[in-house]
């Protein structure tokens, strides 16, 4: 309680010295406005990470090869890993990882409560709205997706009519979720999933008939987990990668963080890290 009435004290204090600085600005003295104008100045996203010394990115690292734990060790690896360590490095400042569930990810990218949302997004327009959206990265993998489900069914589920009374998984508040609701007319149930090892449990056990999520994730999961298959089934997608998610109105972190993308595209970094994290998520099975 004492911390907290300090912190009320200070923003009092705060709030009075800008007041009387406000008066001595419009006295007529040689006080200069900051930005001229009606120009906006309260964006300080990237001077507060470079203040600061360190970048705060949130990721839910249950989907492999983009963000896993490594069994071992417990380190947080995968290709958005190295993503945002490369960022990191390029702002000369280090990176904390906040591991959290996807939903929570987004929540934490929109209120702000971290710098950046890093965990294999994709775009919508009503995430646009509500946070800033880098450019795309990662559009070499195409990120088709589609629904992983056990080797038996896999054959005959090829249209989103064959799904029928299905049960479907799929992570809440990720676009599989709303795609999975919109192109499975049919569908018994889409059932709201923390997390993709979640879903496969309970596809395993027969609790779901199929969990949605990126063709080059299900292609893993098939690879290392016996009696899975994909479908033939595909999502319609309008975008060919991942976004990087920040608070609205952090226009200066993200315009740093497409600058980045687009020097890491042009050199087919994001290739060079797929291909390492994938190589070594299937080494560990998973």
């Amino acid at each position: 309680m004492k911390s907290l009435s300090m912190k009320k004290f200070f923003a009092m204090m705060m709030v009075l010295v800008l007041v009387l600085g406000c008066f001595a600005g419009c006295s007529g003295g040689d006080a200069e406005v900051e930005g001229g104008g009606d120009e906006p100045t309260g964006d300080v996203s990237l001077q507060k990470v470079l203040d600061s010394g360190k970048l705060h990115v949130a990721v839910s690292p249950d989907y492999a090869p983009y963000e896993y734990l490594d069994l071992v060790t417990g380190e947080i690896k995968g290709s958005d890993i190295e993503f945002a360590k490369h960022i990191g490095e390029q702002l000369g400042v280090e990176v904390v990882f906040e591991q959290m569930n996807f939903e929570s990810c987004l929540a934490a990218g929109t209120t702000g409560s971290v710098d950046l949302v890093i965990s294999c997004m994709g775009y919508s327009a009503e995430r646009a709205e509500s946070m800033e959206l880098s450019e795309q990265y990662n559009i070499h993998n195409n990120m088709t997706n589609t629904i992983l489900t056990t080797a038996e069914k896999a054959p005959s589920l090829n249209v989103g009519e064959d799904f029928a009374g299905l049960i479907i998984a799929a992570q809440n508040g990720s676009t599989m979720y709303d795609k999975a609701v919109d192109e499975l007319p049919g569908v018994k149930e889409v059932k709201a999933i923390s997390s993709i090892a979640e879903g496969i449990m309970m596809l395993q056990e027969g609790k779901v008939d199929g969990v949605a999520m990126s063709s080059k994730v299900a292609e893993e999961f098939c690879g290392n987990y016996d009696g899975l298959g994909i479908t033939g089934f595909n999502f319609a997608s309008e975008k060919k990668g991942n976004v990087v998610g920040a608070a609205k109105g952090n226009v200066a972190l993200m315009e740093k963080v497409n600058e980045i993308i687009l020097k890491a595209t042009e050199e087919d970094l994001f290739l060079q890290w797929y291909e390492a994290a994938a190589e070594e998520a299937k080494q560990q099975g998973l």
